[in-house]
């Protein structure tokens, strides 16, 4: 009977075992849903206070990682929220909600192209992401249905304009969000926020030159309107024109010394100059602040590459492989001789 009962704890122990690896989101305990109910109520600091408390439990818990996001990301803070989602994504390479949550805080920030990439693979891996456990928040219609009744009350109402935009740019139709942001300004000139939307949805429709010129009205309001300067920069940068994007992160950084994704933005335009220590210089202050991102070490294996370090050039194709990067895992792959092919090398010798 005795041998029978240890044998049962064997068995209950090995299933528990089996469990906690199977999800490794079981280690957080009770944080992970203290950290979720804290967010839905809107009390922020506790939130992340729990999900910190979650992570350190539960270092590969993607739940915990996504839900720091979330508290991020609500809070204004869609740097370090692009952060939290890859490291989600990191853990759990399926995670379609976190791809999405990505894409959405990358538009936030005026990476568009970044903003699709990560749409398209949240689709991908998810359909139907809508009706997911953890789905888009569907919040934009009733956004824009409040704001339609407020303009409705007193067409006067720029705010209501402007809000109302936004929530047509999150749910993909800036045609419309271009359409509120000029009523909005027609109603307030200077409504420099206005402005830097107006020209991000006109970059979403594909006219940057037009869009250009929305954050240029934006500087002449406000000189130190960062976002603007950024993003002008960010069009120069993809229309080949390095050395006035340069220009515009150089004055980007004047104003936001932390500005990770300027580093990062004229590191590349430094790269595409064949400067590459310069290059190399700005991808490791990005490096720093924003670690998980994967082309940030993609593009200074490439300046090392430039410099002949080839050492460092593969150390850093590794670190961007490690956390996602198919470029990186394509370059290694191509580099890398397999048994079979150093046998047929040695046969034909």
């Amino acid at each position: 009977m005795k041998k029978c009962f240890s044998g049962f704890l064997i068995f209950f122990f090995l299933l528990a075992a089996t469990g906690l690896a199977a999800d490794p989101c079981l280690k957080a305990g009770e944080w992970l849903p203290k950290g979720q109910d804290d967010l839905r109520r809107g009390a922020y600091n506790q939130a992340m206070a729990a999900l910190d408390k979650a992570v350190e439990r539960a270092p590969r818990c993607a739940q915990a990682y996504y839900n720091r996001g979330l508290v991020l990301d609500k809070t204004g803070r869609h740097d370090r929220a692009i952060e939290e989602y890859s490291l989600a994504i990191l853990s759990d390479p399926g995670d379609a909600a976190a791809y999405y949550r990505r894409g959405l805080a990358y538009g936030r920030k005026g990476h568009f192209d970044r903003e699709t990439e990560d749409y398209s693979k949240a689709a991908a891996l998810a359909p139907d992401l809508e009706k997911a456990e953890r789905g888009m928040e569907r919040w934009e219609d009733r956004e824009i249905e409040e704001y339609t009744k407020t303009i409705a009350e007193d067409p006067k109402e720029a705010w209501a304009y402007y809000s109302r935009g936004i929530a047509f740019r999150l749910k993909g139709h800036a045609e419309k969000a271009a359409g509120d942001f000029r009523m909005a300004l027609s109603l307030d000139q200077k409504h420099v926020w206005a402005l830097y939307h107006l020209g991000a949805a006109l970059r979403t429709l594909g006219r940057p030159d037009q869009a250009i010129e929305e954050y240029n009205r934006a500087m002449m309001i406000d000189s130190g309107f960062a976002w603007a300067t950024y993003n002008r920069g960010l069009i120069l940068n993809r229309q080949g024109r390095y050395a006035a994007a340069i220009e515009d992160f150089d004055k980007t950084l004047e104003m936001d010394v932390n500005y990770a994704w300027a580093y990062y933005d004229r590191g590349f335009a430094y790269l595409k100059q064949n400067r590459y220590a310069l290059a190399i210089t700005d991808l490791t202050k990005a490096a720093v602040i924003a670690p998980s991102f994967p082309p940030v070490y993609y593009w200074r294996a490439m300046a090392c590459l430039g410099l002949g370090q080839k050492g460092e050039c593969r150390g850093d194709m590794r670190k961007a492989a490690r956390l996602g990067s198919p470029e990186a895992r394509k370059w290694l792959a191509d580099r890398t001789v397999s048994p079979q092919k150093t046998r047929r090398l040695t046969a034909d010798k």
